[in-house]
C-alpha cells in the first residue's frame, strides 16, 4: 500500500471557480506530469487523466464502483441517480426499460417536434441581426426537448432554473441539499400526477412500467427522473454553445460545411472531444488494484478526467487542435464508455446536428460580436456567453 506521503500528487481542485479559466491547460500539465495523481480537495481522490486508464477503471465496475456517488464531491441528492449509480443487475434491468426511447431511429418521432423547438427559439431573434446563442438558444432548447419527449407541460425557465441551482451548489452541503430537495420536489409532483394513471407519455410510461413483475420503487423512479432532466438539457446546452463557437472560429470551416453537410457528424465530435461539456465523473474504489505504480485503496474517490484523456497525444494527434479530419474522433470519451456511455447520446447529437444546420440555414454569415464567456462547475465546462451578429432577417 502506498503510503500517503509517497503518493503522486497534484492540485486539481475542481470546486475552484479559477480552474474553469484555465481548465485545459491545467488538466495537460497533470497528464504530462502526474497521470495518476492524487489531490486532497473534496475530501481527497485519484485523477486518472489518461485515455487507457480512464476506459480501464470505465469497464471494471466490481473495481470502481458507481454506487457510492458519481460527482465528487457529492451533490445534495436524497437518492442515487438512476441508473448511472448502480451495478448490475439492476442497473442492466433499468438500461434496458430507457434505452429503447433513446436510439437514432425512436428518436426520430420528435425530429419535427424538435425542429419546431429550434425555429421559435431562433425566430423572435433574426431581425434584430444580434444575440447571444448561449442565453437565446442553447438555455431553452435542450430542457424543451426533454420535455417535449418526457411529456412534462411546463415553464422550461422554472425547470432550468431547478436543475442548475442543483448542480451549482454541489460542495456547499447544507445549500445543496436545499436545492436537491427543491428539484426533487417539483420532479414528483410530475410523478405522482401519473402514477397509476392511463399512460399518456413517456414519463407516464416510466412510472407505470414494472420490473420482475413489480412496480419501480418510488426513490428509484425520482432518481431515473432526475438524471434524464438534468443531464438531458444542461451537457447540451455546453455543447450547442461550443460547436457554434467553432463553427465561427475555425478558419475555413463554415465555407467547407456549407458546401459539404455530411461533414456536420465530424464537427459534432470533434466538438465534443475538444470541449467536453462533463468533463469529469466519479468512481469509488472497491477493491485494492494499481494503476501506474499508484496503489489506490478501496473507499478512495476516483475521478476519471474526460477533458485530459480526449486530449491524450497518445491517442489524438496534436490533441488540442481542432480538426474535422482527424482520424477516429469518435473515440472521444465525452459520453464516457462501457456499460454506464451516456443514455442521451443520441438525443444530444440530434440536438447539435440540428441547431447547426439551422444556423448554416438561416445565419450563415454569423461571427462574433463581442468576447465568449467560459464557466461551468465541478464536473461541467462550456461558453456561459457567445455574443453574435448576422445579417438581420424577417424570418
Amino acid at each position: 500500500m502506498t503510503k500517503p506521503a509517497e503518493r503522486a500528487s497534484f492540485d486539481l481542485d475542481n470546486t475552484d471557480p479559477e480552474l474553469l479559466q484555465h481548465l485545459h491547460e491545467t488538466l495537460g500539465e497533470m497528464q504530462g506530469t502526474c497521470p495518476v495523481a492524487w489531490s486532497s480537495a473534496s475530501g481527497g481522490f485519484w485523477a486518472l487523466t489518461k485515455y487507457d486508464d480512464v476506459v480501464t477503471a470505465s469497464n471494471d465496475w466490481e473495481t470502481f464502483t458507481v454506487t457510492r456517488g458519481i460527482m465528487i464531491p457529492p451533490t445534495g441528492a436524497s437518492m442515487p441517480v438512476i441508473p448511472a449509480e448502480l451495478d448490475p443487475p439492476r442497473h442492466t434491468r433499468l438500461r434496458k426499460l430507457v434505452l429503447p426511447n433513446f436510439t437514432d431511429k425512436a428518436l426520430q418521432q420528435w425530429r419535427p417536434g424538435l425542429e419546431q423547438i429550434i425555429d421559435e427559439a431562433f425566430r423572435p431573434l433574426l431581425p434584430a441581426g444580434r444575440a447571444d446563442l448561449v442565453v437565446d438558444i442553447a438555455h431553452p432548447v435542450p430542457v424543451l426537448a426533454i420535455c417535449l419527449i418526457l411529456g412534462i407541460d411546463s415553464d422550461w425557465r422554472r425547470i432550468r432554473e431547478l436543475a442548475t441551482n442543483f448542480l451549482a451548489a454541489t460542495g456547499q452541503p447544507a445549500l445543496a441539499r436545499q436545492r436537491a430537495h427543491e428539484l426533487e420536489a417539483y420532479l414528483e409532483e410530475e410523478i405522482e400526477a401519473r402514477r397509476g394513471k392511463p399512460v399518456e407519455d413517456l414519463l407516464g410510461q416510466y412510472v407505470n412500467a414494472r420490473i420482475d413483475d413489480e412496480e419501480i420503487p418510488a426513490r428509484e423512479m425520482l432518481g431515473l427522473v432526475q438524471l434524464m432532466v438534468v443531464a438531458g438539457h444542461e451537457t447540451t446546452v455546453n455543447g450547442m454553445g461550443s460547436m457554434i463557437y467553432r463553427l465561427i472560429v475555425e478558419p475555413g470551416l463554415r465555407e467547407r460545411v456549407l458546401a459539404d453537410r455530411s461533414l456536420i457528424g465530424a464537427v459534432i465530435d470533434e466538438t465534443l472531444r475538444l470541449h467536453p461539456p462533463v468533463w469529469n465523473m466519479g468512481r469509488t474504489v472497491a477493491e485494492e488494484t494499481e494503476m501506474r505504480g499508484e496503489s489506490l485503496c478501496p473507499g478512495e474517490k476516483v475521478m476519471l478526467v474526460y477533458g485530459a484523456a480526449n486530449r491524450d497525444p497518445e491517442k489524438f494527434a496534436e490533441p488540442d487542435t481542432f480538426d474535422i479530419d482527424r482520424p477516429g474522433n469518435g473515440r472521444h470519451l465525452t459520453f464516457g464508455i462501457g456499460r454506464h456511455r451516456c443514455l442521451g447520446e443520441p438525443l444530444a447529437k440530434l440536438e447539435l446536428r440540428l441547431a447547426l444546420e439551422y444556423v448554416l440555414d438561416h445565419l450563415p454569415d454569423v461571427e462574433l460580436d463581442g468576447e465568449p464567456r467560459w464557466g461551468g462547475g465541478t464536473n461541467q465546462h462550456g461558453l456561459r456567453s457567445l455574443p453574435v451578429r448576422f445579417t438581420p432577417s424577417g424570418g
